[in-house]
């Protein structure tokens, strides 16, 4: 167990062994979700962005799709669900 201080300006210091053991760096953020009876739980956020750009990238590569081929795939479906969402039909 580490034990963390709270600084004057809410600052708390994660020690060097986590950050390396996790690669977090200065800047990434953090989801703080409340459990409760005074307690939390301190995540990493994950960009959900970054990591569906890897999948997409890699099944576009498995697929052979080049990326024009995938930029026009992905206006034609973003054209669909706008249509089917939010155009009153």
């Amino acid at each position: 167990m580490t034990t963390l201080q709270i600084r004057s300006k809410g600052t708390l210091t994660l020690p060097a062994r986590f950050r390396k053991k996790y690669k977090l760096e200065e800047g990434e953020l953090f989801k703080l979700i409340d459990v409760g009876d005074g307690s939390f739980f301190l995540v990493p956020f994950e960009s959900k962005v970054m990591k569906n750009t890897d999948k997409v990238a890699k099944k576009a590569k498995e697929a052979n799709v080049n990326l024009e081929e995938l930029l026009a795939t992905l206006d034609d479906e973003r054209r669909r669900y706008y249509q089917e969402h939010y155009v009153e039909h």
